[in-house]
């Protein structure tokens, strides 16, 4: 196949990156575009340069001349139109998170074990540079036997970039269904990028607050990895009185993982509010400082967007599977459970 010609579905905030980075990988372009707003869609056909526009995605998805698919739509809207996707026989990736509990999520893996189609769980932040880099680092025994992670989420009223007001009142609305802005939408990202870094966990605990009703912040979640003696730890603070320095949302992150050897730092993700190098490490007696590694939170976009034209290709192996957004999926929703039960969740339930 000498070219892949994707579809987009869903022209929300978030379709500019992932429309960007299509249209810098040679053998990629963006074919057509869907959204339920035509004039959003044609504005966007326009600035993308591709060739059709749609309304409804099933007249997308019956398009002779569409290769692939990017599914980019609010996480309630998920599961019929990745079904409908993968019956079409479409190559499909899924933003994340892949839907709503687990019994949806448990029809998609059945759907696309029985198919041929190609699919995957679109989520940027384990492809985000300094957090493959960090991994790299882990593998090779850096700073030796993994024991703890910690991750930091600070978000803002202010800085960033503008997001239109349909944005926030979905998000707003799946808060109200027990589903929130920070600790699963967002949340997401990180429980993606931990379960990459360390494994799978085993049971998880959360307390979340709320300081406006609405976002779902301050918050503090723990988890208990499978594999030996390791944990996690995850804070989630919401600073509304501060501008938090951001090309994007108005929001940083920051992870440190120990070891029985020292210490990885990733200094920042979304935002740049710490300065320094984007990547510290203390192994055995001494740091290293990296600078020099790529920050700008748009190349974890482009690295998935290489990543499913890769598998369209099949060249590669899909980064999330089906099964492995799942397993994510059902990490977030016990950090819900958790915090409105008052207790430990167990994981590890099964297709």
């Amino acid at each position: 196949m000498a070219g892949i010609r994707v579809g987009l579905i869903g022209c929300g905030r978030i379709s500019d990156l992932h429309a960007r980075a299509y249209g810098e990988i040679e053998g990629a372009e963006i074919y057509a575009v869907c959204d339920t707003d035509r004039t959003l869609a044609e504005a966007k056909m326009k600035e993308w340069g591709a060739c059709r526009c749609f309304i409804d995605y099933r007249d997308m998805l019956a398009d002779p001349g569409l290769d692939a698919v990017e599914i980019l739509t609010p996480q309630d809207s998920h599961e019929a139109i990745a079904l409908d996707a993968v019956e079409a026989g479409l190559p499909t990736a899924l933003q994340k998170p892949m839907t709503v509990d687990l019994a949806s999520a448990d029809r998609i893996v059945e759907a696309v074990r029985e198919s041929s189609v190609r699919f995957r769980i679109t989520d940027n932040y384990i492809f985000y540079p300094p957090v493959v880099f960090a991994k790299k680092l882990l593998d090779n025994g850096e700073i030796g036997d993994p024991t703890n992670i910690r991750i930091k989420m600070i978000s803002s009223d202010a800085g960033g970039w503008t997001v239109p007001p349909a944005a926030w009142e979905w998000r707003r609305a799946e808060a109200l269904k027990g589903r929130g802005m920070q600790t699963y939408d967002h949340g997401h990202h990180l429980w993606a990028a931990a379960r990459y870094l360390l494994g799978e966990s085993e049971k998880v605990v959360a307390w979340i607050d709320s300081i406006d009703g609405s976002i779902d912040s301050p918050a503090v979640i723990m988890w208990k990895y499978c594999s030996g003696v390791r944990y996690g730890m995850c804070e989630y603070v919401h600073a509304r009185d501060a501008v938090i320095p951001s090309n994007y949302y108005a929001n940083d992150e920051w992870f440190e993982i120990s070891g029985t050897k020292g210490v990885i730092c990733i200094n920042r993700c979304t935002g740049h509010l710490k300065e320094g190098p984007v990547v510290s490490v203390f192994s055995g007696s001494s740091w290293k400082h990296y600078d020099d590694i790529p920050s700008d939170w748009y190349q974890g976009f482009r690295g998935a967007a290489e990543n499913f034209v890769s598998l369209v290709r099949g060249e590669t192996v899909p980064m999330l599977s089906a099964e492995e957004g799942r397993a994510v999926l059902e990490f977030a929703l016990a950090v819900g459970t958790s915090a409105r039960e008052g207790r430990e969740v167990r994981l590890g339930g099964g297709v």
